[in-house]
């Protein structure tokens, strides 16, 4: 009894169910049957040129609604190339609308805004065919031109969103004013789709759709003999005409601006940042060719004081005796010797008492993120040290920062060069001063990395040391490196400070006779012990003697695991994690590894605009 009861119920719900499913599918298609559609069976527009040049237009709209009722219309008209719109009217057949903002039906409201007039009108609740007429005056639409004065006018804009079946756009010229020329197209190119003719008289011209339109534009246009109306030329025409120069000019200045603001940078370069010439200097030189220390050497040759230069500076420390340098398997130690330091330079002693403070050891690890905030004013120290020796009038980070804040002040100058015209101005060429001053900032910005220069002596010394810079990085063209081991250790400062470092090594590390500077101690190697004086020296015995005696690169390798090839990769690695962690910063820490040190008619139209309904 269970199963036929189910059963007896299931068929009428079933049925039930697709009843329903009918019903609202039927509710559905009769509402999306009753959304709203229009098209315009005609869309003619008559303009009627007054003797004074302005324009009374009148539209008749023939618009066939279907689905739901409409209660509004809308007509949007561009005030482009014209200068005011008055004298609206609105009608269907003999009922004239009213203007009020009641939104009332048969009354009307106009927007009048800077660049479009907007017409709203309203009905009672409409359906089928009807025609509306609205009528208006134009002033200041006619083109005054010497060979010939124009109106050009769209009489069907583009955003008209509806078909248009038919369109006849007629011109009336007053009296004795012939049209000497026409012309009109569907948005602006297809000729083909305008029939156009004009009057025995010459004073009407007809312009006739030969399609529908949908989206698509109508622009309409007649010329005359200029004289034969008084028209005074409209003021978007002056305002046009003012822009055309104002562009001109515009345009001018910023050529003048892209080309000669470069050139005067490169002028000013010329006259202040460009070093002496001086006379020709050998292309090599086999030693330093003044007692500069490597740090200020390789200051003056770049003009920058960089880590490379302080890294050099610490390790010519150590071959004068002052520091040595024990590498541990995970860390480097310093350690200051008992030599007096009255005899250094300023920014020698700096480093000295930024590296150990009152301490006597200091772990390379220890002055992670330490050391940093020392940098400028080392960097300013090897600076003053040009400056002390007439190498530099002015120091070269003071050259710097000027130009740099000139270049600043420049971004500042073409911002204002870009925005303030456009502020000022509706020119659209206005912004090409803002943009043509781009060059120059950039200009001054390069200029300003080379704006430093050296005095007829600095330019001298650059010159020489730039020769054993040749010499130290070709030095196995100019020198049998076999009998030369001896300046390995002499020269690996300079070698530091010009960026050689790795090849000086390198080329050395391969030749058994090397001595080991004697300030270093590799890992598993003794660390070096002092001579009288604090001069250090390496803790091993000579073999065949019995005196002290400098182990060589292989002798060393020898008492190491790792070989010859070892032994360079500790010496390598020591200076480039010293670099690296000497310029470490918090913002920097997650940095890793060493790596080298970081160094048709005349113009536009008239008109246009929108028509809706709803």
């Amino acid at each position: 009894m269970t199963h036929l009861s189910a059963r007896k119920w299931f068929f009428p719900v079933l049925t039930t169910a697709f009843l329903l499913t009918i019903l609202l599918v039927a509710t559905v298609t009769t509402t999306t049957a009753q959304t709203k559609t229009f098209y315009w069976d005609r869309f003619d527009v008559a303009v009627n040129v007054l003797t004074n040049g302005d324009l009374d237009i009148t539209e008749d709209q023939t618009i066939v609604f279907g689905g739901d009722d409409f209660t509004y219309g809308y007509a949007t008209i561009d005030k482009n190339r014209l200068d005011a719109i008055s004298n609206i009217t609105v009608r269907e057949g003999d009922r004239v609308f009213t203007q009020s903002a009641s939104q009332a039906p048969y009354t009307f409201s106009v927007e009048d805004n800077r660049d479009s007039v907007t017409i709203n009108w309203y009905f009672p609740p409409t359906q089928g065919e009807h025609t509306y007429t609205f009528g208006y005056t134009v002033e200041g639409a006619a083109q005054v031109n010497d060979n010939g004065d124009e109106i050009v006018w769209m009489a069907i804009p583009q955003d008209v969103p509806g078909r248009i079946d038919n369109s006849t756009v007629t011109f009336t010229m007053p009296p004795n004013v012939p049209v000497l020329s026409t012309w009109g197209a569907v948005n602006g190119i297809d000729e083909d789709s305008v029939i156009i003719s004009v009057s025995e008289d010459g004073r009407r011209a007809t312009f006739t759709t030969t399609q529908p339109l949908y989206g698509d534009t109508l622009i309409t246009g007649v010329r005359f003999e200029h004289g034969l109306l008084p028209i005074a030329t409209p003021d978007w025409q002056q305002r046009e005409s003012i822009e055309g120069a104002l562009n001109l000019t515009f345009l001018v200045l910023a050529l003048l601006i892209l080309v000669g603001g470069p050139l005067l940078v490169l002028a000013i370069w010329y006259s202040l940042g460009r070093d002496p010439e001086v006379g020709i200097v050998a292309d090599y030189l086999p030693e330093p060719p003044s007692n500069l220390p490597p740090g200020v050497a390789g200051t003056l040759i770049d003009e920058r004081a960089d880590m490379k230069d302080i890294v050099a500076t610490i390790v010519d420390l150590a071959r004068r005796g002052y520091i040595i340098i024990q590498e541990e398997k995970s860390d480097h130690l310093y350690i200051r010797t008992e030599k007096a330091a009255e005899n250094l330079r300023s920014y020698e002693r700096q480093l000295l008492t930024r590296l150990f403070g009152k301490k006597t050891e200091r772990k390379l690890s220890d002055l992670r993120y330490k050391f940093s905030n020392a940098l400028p004013s080392l960097r300013s120290s090897l600076y003053e040290e040009l400056e002390k020796e007439g190498l530099v009038p002015v120091s070269p980070q003071t050259i710097r920062t000027r130009f740099g804040c000139l270049t600043g002040l420049a971004v500042v100058v073409g911002f204002l060069l870009f925005l303030i015209p456009s502020m000022l101005t509706d020119v659209g060429l206005a912004v090409c001063i803002g943009i043509g001053f781009v060059p120059t900032i950039i200009a001054l910005a390069v200029a300003s990395r080379h704006m430093p220069r050296k005095t007829e002596l600095g330019a001298l010394e650059a010159a020489k040391w730039e020769a054993f810079k040749n010499y130290l990085m070709d030095i196995e063209r100019y020198t049998d490196l076999k009998e030369a081991t001896d300046i390995f250790d002499t020269y690996l400062p300079y070698a530091i400070a010009f960026g050689l470092e790795h090849s000086w090594i390198s080329k050395f590390s391969r030749l058994a006779t090397t001595p080991i500077p004697p300030w270093y101690g590799p890992v598993g190697y003794p660390r070096p012990i002092y001579h009288m004086g604090g001069s250090p020296r390496p803790a091993t015995t000579s073999t065949s003697g019995g005196g002290m005696s400098m182990p060589t690169l292989e002798g060393m390798s020898q008492s190491m695991t790792g070989g010859l090839e070892g032994m360079s990769k500790g010496l390598t690695r020591m200076l480039d994690s010293t670099s690296t962690v000497l310029q470490s910063t918090r913002s920097t820490s997650s940095s890793s590894g060493g790596g080298s040190f970081s160094g048709g008619f005349s113009g536009g139209f008239s008109g246009g605009g929108s028509r809706g309904f709803g």
